[in-house]
């Protein structure tokens, strides 16, 4: 029997040298991998590269080295491999080592969630019960939104660990980075009372200086804007935000990189560490004698020295111990890489090779000149540990490389977005600025326009010439037509400067609107033959629930759009209602849009007609667009070109406007068994019209019929016959006719009083002559009117555009308005603008008042109180030298409430500052009526004759 022996090895240098460098190469690459894994966000990403750092370090730099030092063991026999164990080696080494690093990362996801429930618990209990910084409550800027990003935890300079946001969150997006491209980092300043909020990048004076507190608000919320609209955009790529992130965190020592690292060893030698260290060296010492199992030797086997086994252990405790804490909180600092690669890969030969010292072999069999293991078996450890870190290399560089492409994407959309925002904000000014001039200039043309009406309405009231009266007339009609374009542009101007104003709406009657603005309409060309009809039909409440300003422009500017287009034929606005909603429609035969301009129609300064008397601003379709959309209405047009062969050429535009209708009495209609009968004589110069005409009364529920003579009126059944006063003066015996039968009352609308005077069927009982345009809701009245005067009939006193200026007709005939009962007594005119007090006090004059002058807010309250009993009504200018009228205003009320003025009389804000905002402060500082420049006579007249007919209060509330 042989006799057993013992193997003396012979160590191969230069495989000691390659299992080092595999080490090495290993411990190095598996950092720059968990610096990846610990800068991603998603736990897939963190998983995917943990792995792959884990296959690295646990299979490269411990498991190769182990295998190839062990190779460089060579024995004077042929050692065989026990393959199963080998791989049970290389799986201990990989698995454990993942486990080992990914609890890290698992354990610090728990620490982050944990916290941010917490946080989350804390603000929503705040948001319970609010307290105030004084109470105790956290800054407000400590307090994050739910959507916010999960914490880093972050490795200090000092070796110190705080719980921070990574720099991807939403909050850090809520505010742009700095030009210069410095993140701003808002840190919580422990040394101040409250834990009061600091930013870095604040200096103190900006800190001290709260009179600028809005306009860091408005930037701060400008700039989250910003960055929203950037975030929105950017790319969601874990390797972009894993980049940002890298570039963001620490990524240098302070101090010196063996004194930082000797630091982070001391503070992680915690409880938790220590028992995770060993668990995993219990798993590599497992592996390096699993691995010393595995070899077959021969007729022989080994035996182990336990001290030195213990040894090897201990130092595999070491060396997981700083992998715990180092491979964790690893940094892109070149370094520190390289110096744990160094330590780690020194430790793990340190236990490698005092495991080998620990083994004795031995034999029985004599020794072969096959000696050692096979050759190729080195070099295939080698190369696959080689190929694994380059490919782990490889896969880095990738990922780096598409993530600073898509860096530099973001960093081009980001200049680009800063461009076009900076020119976004220049538009806005310029538009700003512009809107500003516009309602400027808008304010100024007020003034003489009133000049021109109030002198225009003094003149009327006057002896003029056949050709002054002619003139008169262009005057006025020029004034309203002007008035009309400077409404319109300061509409525009301040729908664009305040976008986000409101509708107010109240209790209106649509039937007075739509007298008002027949009122307000200018007047047609005298050459065009233009019949406008307005409806309200019966089933339109007495009281809507509207915006009474909106819906009045809106009708405004579709009627006088619709007179602009319309040369010949008849323009009808038809009011109703359809369930919940309000329609009115605007119908014209007029020229017509072009099919090509539709798409363009509500744009602003875009017109159909660019030559010619249709030319405007091009403003009034786009406002009208504005306006119903805050109302929350729409507008549809259906529109024949007058170039379309075989349909009859006009627009129809239709509003729709949702309503709420209160609890009131309904205008009941008329019902009968069958609907009553109208005989529409047909106009020969105008033959259209029977279409509005047909339209109009069915909407009252009549049955029309167009009729060309008297036969066809004979066993008619009428109610009503309609005859034009012009078919009657072209027909006289027809009128004849119609003046002899008492059957039915007969309807003639008229243009001017000339016109009727010269007809004379006034003193005729059939005819009630009903003055154009004419108002279907006030026909009615008219008839009940007639009847109980009798059978002589005078012309209606109802005058269009009473309520603005005195009208002098085409014919130059002087209309005598209504006057209404005034009572005499003393204005205050608050005025300083020398024109203005001068044509103020002669308006006044002429209306049997007498006037008391201030030129500003001051002179006023002088002249309140020199004459406390004698002043009746107050008319106050807005912006006036020394003290403007909001003020003066708000003074005379306090003067009366505490006594020192005998009784409160009226004051009426007159100005030219046209706006909600201005009537809006008159209001609140007790005006009682605000009249906007340019004031008619007549308007004026209804308001002093309304106020100065009711009864003073004293300032103890008794009359």
């Amino acid at each position: 029997m042989a006799e057993l022996r013992r193997l003396e090895p012979e160590w191969d240098g230069g495989l000691i040298a390659a299992s080092i460098a595999i080490s090495l190469l290993g411990a190095f690459t598996s950092t720059q991998l968990m610096c990846q894994a610990r800068m991603s966000l998603r736990l897939s990403s963190i998983a995917s590269w943990t792995a792959l750092g884990s296959l690295t370090f646990g299979f490269c730099s411990i498991w190769c080295l182990h295998f190839v030092a062990m190779l460089a063991c060579k024995l004077d026999l042929p050692i065989g491999i026990d393959v199963p164990l080998t791989v049970l080696s290389a799986v201990l080494a990989v698995c454990f080592t993942f486990l080992a690093l990914t609890s890290d990362t698992l354990w610090n996801k728990y620490q982050i969630y944990s916290k941010r429930q917490r946080r989350r618990k804390r603000i929503r209990k705040a948001s319970v019960q609010p307290r105030t910084l004084e109470e105790g409550s956290e800054p407000l800027l400590t307090a994050q939104p739910e959507s916010e990003s999960p914490l880093v935890e972050e490795v200090h300079l000092n070796g110190h660990t705080k719980q921070s946001e990574p720099i991807l969150n939403s909050n850090y997006h809520g505010n742009d980075g700095p030009p210069d491209g410095h993140p701003r980092v808002m840190v919580q300043d422990h040394s101040r009372p409250n834990g009061a909020v600091k930013s870095p990048h604040r200096d103190s004076s900006a800190e001290s200086t709260s009179s600028r507190g809005s306009n860091s608000m408005s930037s701060v919320s400008r700039s989250s804007r910003r960055s929203s609209s950037f975030t929105s955009t950017s790319h969601s790529s874990t390797g972009l935000k894993d980049l940002l992130n890298i570039a963001y965190q620490t990524t240098a020592p302070a101090g010196n990189v063996f004194i930082t690292t000797g630091e982070r060893l001391y503070t992680g030698c915690t409880g938790r560490n220590l028992f995770k260290s060993f668990i995993w060296s219990l798993a590599i010492t497992s592996m390096h004698y699993v691995g010393i199992l595995a070899l077959e030797i021969p007729g022989g086997h080994a035996t182990f020295n336990p001290p030195l086994v213990v040894l090897s252990a201990a130092i595999s405790w070491v060396v997981c111990l700083v992998g715990c804490i180092l491979m964790s909180k690893i940094e892109t600092h070149l370094l520190q890489q390289l110096l744990f690669a160094a330590v780690a890969s020194t430790g793990v030969a340190a236990m490698h090779f005092t495991g080998m010292v620990a083994v004795t072999f031995w034999s029985i069999a004599p020794p072969s000149k096959q000696r050692g293991y096979p050759a190729a078996l080195p070099v295939a450890i080698v190369s696959i540990a080689i190929v694994t870190c380059m490919m782990a290399n490889f896969l880095l560089a990738h990922v780096a490389t598409i993530t600073r492409n898509r860096l530099a994407e973001i960093v081009w959309t980001r200049k680009t977005l800063w461009r076009t925002i900076a020119q976004k904000e220049n538009a806005e000014a310029a538009a700003a600025a512009r809107s500003d001039f516009i309602a400027s200039a808008s304010h100024e043309i007020r003034t003489p326009l009133h000049h021109l009406q109030g002198y225009s309405d003094l003149l009327s009231r006057t002896e003029l010439t056949e050709e002054g009266r002619t003139l008169l007339f262009a005057i006025q009609h020029a004034t309203k037509t002007l008035s009309l374009i400077t409404n319109n542009v300061l509409d525009w101007s301040k729908l664009e400067r305040d976008g986000e104003a409101t509708c107010r709406p109240s209790n209106i009657d649509m039937r007075a609107v739509c007298d008002s603005i027949l009122m307000l309409l200018p007047n047609r060309d005298n050459e065009a033959e233009v019949d406008i009809m307005v409806v309200v039909s019966p089933e339109v409440p007495l009281s809507l629930y509207l915006d009474e300003t909106y819906i009045q422009r809106i009708l405004m500017n579709l009627l006088s759009n619709a007179l602009k287009f319309t040369s010949s034929g008849y323009i009808l606005l038809l009011v109703e209602c359809r369930g919940s909603n309000l329609v009115a429609t605007v119908k014209d035969t007029g020229c017509g849009i072009p099919p090509s301009f539709l798409p363009d129609l509500f744009e602003p300064f875009t017109q159909a007609q660019t030559r010619g008397k249709q030319r405007g601003t091009g403003l009034g379709l786009s406002i009208i667009k504005q306006l119903l959309h805050k109302m929350e209405g729409t507008i549809d047009v259906d529109s024949r070109h007058v170039g379309s062969p075989g349909v009859q050429h006009g627009s129809n535009f239709t509003i729709t406007v949702p309503v709420s209708v209160p609890d009131v009495s309904l205008l009941d209609p008329v019902t009968t068994p069958e609907p009553p009968r109208v005989a529409i004589f047909e106009n020969p110069n105008n033959p259209i019209c029977s279409e509005g005409l047909c339209t109009a009364w069915r909407a009252f529920d009549f049955d029309p019929k167009v009729v060309c003579q008297y036969s066809d009126l004979i066993n008619g059944g009428w109610k009503y016959v309609w005859a034009d006063l012009s078919i009657l003066q072209n027909n006289p015996t027809l009128m004849n006719q119609l003046a002899e039968q008492k059957s039915w009352p007969v309807l003639v609308p008229y243009e001017d009083h000339e016109q009727l005077q010269q007809s004379k069927i006034t003193s005729v009982a059939p005819f009630i002559p009903i003055l154009k345009p004419v108002s279907w809701h006030n026909i009615e009245h008219h008839v009940t009117t007639a009847r109980d005067s009798g059978s002589k009939v005078g012309p209606t006193k109802e005058v269009r555009f009473s309520s603005n200026v005195d009208v002098v007709d085409e014919e130059g005939e002087k209309i005598v308005l209504e006057q209404l009962p005034v009572k005499r007594g003393v204005v205050l005119l608050v005025e300083d603008n020398p024109i203005n007090q001068k044509l103020g006090k002669k308006m006044l004059t002429a209306l049997q008042y007498d006037v008391l002058l201030a030129e500003d807010g001051i002179e006023a309250i002088e002249q309140i109180r020199e004459h406390d009993s004698e002043v009746d009504i107050i008319l106050m200018d807005q912006s006036m030298p020394r003290k403007d009228g909001i003020s003066a205003t708000r003074d005379i009320r306090e003067m009366e409430t505490s006594g020192r003025l005998t009784r409160k009389r009226p004051i009426i804000a007159v100005t030219a500052a046209v706006n909600s905002e201005a009537e809006t402060a008159f209001e609140a500082a007790g005006a009682d009526d605000f009249l906007a420049k340019p004031l008619s006579m007549a308007k004026l007249e209804h308001a002093l004759a309304f106020y100065m007919g009711k009864p003073t209060t004293a300032p103890n509330g008794n009359t």
